[in-house]
């Protein structure tokens, strides 16, 4: 039973010890040094039971009609849905980001966030 527990709790503790990925177009950005400032946008849809998607702009190529392959994947290489707005700002923040600015465009209101790079030490690379 002891054994048990303790294989319970190690699994459990396991996100919080390891870094994620911020995969978009099977890339992990984290590891593109090239890549300072990344533009977030929220993808939510109306009937999508709470899901929150992130797609990021970090400088490619993003075409309309191929939105979704900018969102945010899991390692498996499926969307990876967020509970909320501020469940991607976290995600992000623990895999080295940090939010600059948010503005708006046009008339549908849709909202863009930018973020930076920072260090292990929460400076801002240059």
């Amino acid at each position: 039973m002891k054994q048990l527990c303790w294989l319970f709790f190690t699994i459990a503790c396991l996100p919080v010890f390891s870094q994620a990925q911020v995969i978009v177009n099977n890339q992990d950005i984290n590891k593109n040094e090239d890549i300072r400032y990344i533009e977030l946008i929220i993808d939510q849809r109306l009937f999508g039971q709470g899901e929150v998607f992130a797609i990021i702009d970090y400088g490619q190529v993003i075409r309309l009609r191929n939105l979704r392959q900018n969102r945010i994947k899991n390692i498996q290489g499926k969307d990876r849905p967020f509970g909320s707005e501020m469940d991607i700002f976290n995600f992000l923040y623990r895999n080295g980001w940090i939010h600059e600015t948010t503005y708006a465009v046009g008339k549908e209101g849709y909202i863009h966030h930018i973020f930076q790079r920072r260090d292990s030490s929460g400076v801002v690379k240059e």
